[in-house]
Order: structure tokens, then sequence, then C-alpha cells
């Protein structure tokens, strides 16, 4: 099976990739979270590990979107990783004038380059891992990356856990086009509502009165007109289940778009 990831290697992706192939698995990567889904939907890959949401920032909004864009393309299992920022470079003894990384990595240690590298560059690139090859072929240039990073460019650590928070951790999402069969206890689903007062609150109300507790919500532009928006939500449950299934179904009548994206 090939499974396709955020490259290059030695990235956060990477590493949950490498916790969930199994020992006949193909690892391939891509530049970016669109390509690794798009390659999905091409049929390029089988099935592709991507972030979807961080304890200090949120959501990966390219994720989310990517899952908005195409129709059957499914959740079928979640990896959670603890996330361990570290401050790198080729040397010790340098002057940083630039530190490269993602920017998820950047908000997360927000903090820390504020209060130690104000003044310094930062510049957002794709991965985490491709901040570790650029820092590692240039003078004067740091990377926020992690231990996998430092190995395969032979970067040394200048300041450790440097994220917002100690208890980071960041949740990758198995995304395959087949649909899981295995009992599940999580439902993930992204709906719009109908354009009539109260449309939100109603379907809201659906899982209140069925006592499903919903674990996120988010509301992303439906990109089609100024004021419309797609939400997705994760609830507790499994799709097939008696409970869960009558309630999907009485959504409908108030929604505009309605999609089950998996349980897991």
């Amino acid at each position: 099976m090939k499974i396709g990831f955020l490259g290059p290697q030695g990235s956060y992706s990477f590493d949950a990739a490498k916790k969930y192939k199994k020992i006949d698995d193909e690892l391939v990567e891509y530049s970016t979270i669109f390509k690794v889904i798009d390659a999905l939907e091409k049929n390029k890959i089988d099935e592709c590990i991507v972030p979807i949401e961080n304890a200090i920032q949120g959501s990966v909004l390219d994720t989310i979107d990517s899952i908005f864009k195409y129709k059957d393309i499914y959740i079928i299992d979640e990896i959670i990783l603890d996330i361990n920022h570290k401050l790198m470079s080729k040397t010790k003894n340098i002057e940083i004038a630039k530190i490269y990384s993602h920017p998820q990595a950047l908000a997360q240690c927000r903090n820390f380059l504020n209060n130690n590298y104000g003044n310094v560059e930062q510049v957002p690139v794709s991965s985490t891992s491709y901040a570790a090859k650029l820092a590692s072929n240039e003078a004067n240039t740091a990377c926020i990356c992690n231990d996998s990073c430092g190995k395969i460019y032979n970067l040394v650590v200048l300041e450790d856990n440097i994220q917002d928070i100690d208890s980071n951790q960041t949740k990758f999402i198995v995304l395959s086009k087949e649909k899981n069969t295995r009992d599940t206890n999580k439902t993930s689903i992204i709906f719009s509502t109908k354009d009539e007062p109260g449309a939100l609150y109603k379907i809201l109300g659906i899982f209140s009165v069925n006592e499903i507790n919903l674990t996120k919500i988010e509301s992303r532009p439906a990109k089609t007109r100024l004021g419309e928006y797609m939400f997705f939500v994760d609830i507790e449950g499994d799709e097939k289940s008696d409970n869960i299934s009558r309630v999907l179904s009485s959504m409908k009548e108030f929604c505009e778009e309605f999609r089950v994206i998996g349980s897991y």
C-alpha cells in the first residue's frame, strides 16, 4: 500500500506516517497538504496522513478545506503525536539572521520567538522538514523542527522545548477513498444549513435532545458567496449505530449540503 504524507522526510507528518504504516507499506512524500490529498483523489496513493488540529493553534485549515473540496474522501483513523519543537542550526555559535519553519510551528512558538528573536526574520515554508533542509545549507540561519529533522540534516539543537505550552500535541488523520467497516467511536460530518432562521440552532438541538456529545465544531467559508458557511463537526459514536444513524438522517431536512466523512 502507498501512503502519502507531507514531506520531506523528517516532518511531523513523516513521524505520524511511520507510526501508522505496516511493514510492507510504501511512504510517498508531497510538498504541501493540498498536493498529498489531491494525490489520493487521483488514485496515485491508497491513503494519506495529514495534520488536522494542534493544541495551541487549533485547526489546520488547508486540511479542512481540502476535505470540503473532495466528495469521495473519508477519514478512517487518527494519530496523536506529542510535539516538542526545537530551534536548530548547522552550528552552535552563529548570529541568527533568519528562522525557517512551517507557519503552524512558528505560531506555536510565538512567545519564545518574541522574547528571544523578536528582531529576527521569520520565514514560513511548506513543512518543518523543508525548513531544516534550508537551514542545513545556509549560514546564519536556524529552523524550528524536531529530532527526526536534526538527524536527517545533521543539525544541532540551540534551544529545546520552545513551544508555548508543554503539553503540545497535534492530531493527524488518515484519509482514504474507502470508508471504515470496523466498529468505531467517533464520526465526522460536514454540512451547510438551509437559508432560514434558526437552521443551525435546530441542528444542534437534535444532538442535544439525543444526548450526543459534539467534540469539535469548525466553520469555514463555503466559497460560494459572502455569508455562507460549511461546518465540520466531530461527534461521539459510530454512524452505523441505530441512534447516530437516526440522528444524522433527521439532520438532513435542515441542511443544504450534508456528508458523513468517516467513522473512526
